[in-house]
């Protein structure tokens, strides 16, 4: 489990950071949106200079379209690399590169990467934008700063919408606000498709819940990936990712626990556990692990995940495949 949440270091640090573990949706269509991908990328380069203000409360200026962007967190890869091509990446994550946690190791192979945010390894890339997550260490992004490269902080990475909203961003900020919009209508239709699909299958209750005793309530990706397969978090009282005991487990009674793939074998002792035998999860059975990939996503593929778990709520269900876009 230590696997799913350093992945969360990058996007979800803030509850890591409490006790261990954790990061709406600004409907900014672009005005300069066209199904022309030569004038969509003219109108786009014509954007700049722009001026955004970051989930930090700092202003960002961006004078031309960057070239050499460095990454600090894998919500940030995965959105990047399905924005720009790959020569336009300077540096990304460790974990965007192994397909265990990462939906897009293939499109970023060849990319410098880095473990942490460090302004050394940063600034040696060349930067012209960097994207990073604002619980980084203040002095990482003073240094960058001050070295004359715009830094765009993010700290709201715990929904569908922020994800959309980053999406956004990161598309005004890059020179690709057309392709940032087509990625968010592909994640809205799929979304559909999927609600469709569930649509008169009896809701199933269900609780993520992993080794280290973290449960996924409300105001985290997870809740919506279970909403949007049709299913109802038993844990949604809780706001963000809260340890819970055995005994609210069993005041919950969820009729699935999913936890993530590479904490599957927690999974396997806790259907062992003599104190959760009355958990009806327990009792039928019904405890799967989730590629971590997309159970852990807060990019375009998280709903990838609700189609996996869908696919394990209602295994009589027809649920679709769908094709997240890059």
């Amino acid at each position: 489990m230590i696997n799913r949440k350093a992945r969360y270091t990058t996007v979800f640090a803030c509850a890591l950071a409490v006790l261990l573990a954790g990061c709406g949706m600004a409907n900014n269509t672009s005005t300069n949106q066209t199904t022309s991908t030569g004038t969509s990328q003219a109108k786009n380069t014509a954007q700049f200079p722009i001026t955004l203000t970051d989930d930090a409360g700092d202003k960002v200026t961006v004078q031309k379209q960057p070239q050499h962007i460095a990454s600090g967190t894998e919500g940030t890869d995965e959105i990047l690399a399905s924005l720009v091509p790959k020569s336009r990446i300077a540096l990304v994550t460790n974990l965007s590169s192994d397909p265990t946690y990462s939906n897009v190791a293939n499109l970023v192979k060849g990319i410098p990467q880095m473990s942490k945010a460090d302004s050394e390894k940063i600034l040696s890339t060349n930067p012209d934008l960097v994207l990073l997550a604002s619980y980084v260490t203040p002095g990482v992004v003073k240094q960058v700063r001050d070295a004359g490269v715009p830094v765009y902080e993010f700290d709201d990475f715990t929904s569908v919408q922020s994800i959309e909203k980053n999406i956004k961003v990161i598309g005004k900020l890059v020179g690709a606000t057309a392709k940032a919009n087509a990625i968010v209508t592909n994640m809205n239709d799929n979304m559909q498709k999927l609600k469709n699909a569930v649509k008169g299958q009896k809701p199933v209750t269900v609780l993520d819940y992993s080794s280290y005793g973290f449960a996924a309530g409300k105001n985290t990706t997870t809740n919506d990936e279970i909403t949007m397969a049709g299913g109802v978090n038993v844990a949604a009282n809780l706001d963000g990712w809260k340890q819970i005991t055995d005994e609210e487990i069993v005041k919950m009674n969820p009729d699935v626990i999913i936890d993530a793939t590479d904490d599957k074998g927690f999974l396997q002792k806790l259907q062992n556990k003599a104190d959760l035998q009355s958990v009806s999860a327990i009792r039928n059975h019904r405890l799967y692990a989730i590629p971590d990939a997309d159970l852990s996503s807060v990019s375009q593929y998280v709903v990838q995940g609700g189609v996996d778990l869908a696919k394990v709520f209602y295994p009589k269900a027809s649920i679709p495949d769908i094709q997240v876009m890059q």
